[in-house]
């Protein structure tokens, strides 16, 4: 992976969490951005969470505000596209 690519992705992270965490939705109460993934085409934002509660519920909520998530995106980075976002669960791999 490039520089430029892991400072975007991490870019990406750093204000999706930042929204996340204004969102006032209880079902993301202690939920976490633990990784973001950019796909090689750009299309595809995969964005890894853990939810300390109920993990359904919390992606549900996600899921209903990925526009408000994704106006945020455009007005705080700098992208040719804004990428369609894909919310997963976080399972860290084994070490």
């Amino acid at each position: 992976m490039s520089y430029g690519r892991a400072h975007l992705e991490e870019r990406l992270k750093r204000v999706l969490a930042e929204e996340i965490q204004a969102l006032e939705d209880p079902r993301l109460f202690l939920l976490t951005v633990e990784a973001v993934r950019l796909s090689k085409d750009g299309s595809v934002l995969s964005v890894y969470v853990e939810a300390f509660q109920e993990e359904g519920e919390a992606l549900k909520a996600l899921a209903k505000a990925e526009r408000r998530l994704l106006s945020a995106l455009a007005r705080k980075v700098r992208m040719r596209r804004l990428p369609r976002l894909e919310f997963l669960p976080w399972r860290p791999s084994p070490a």
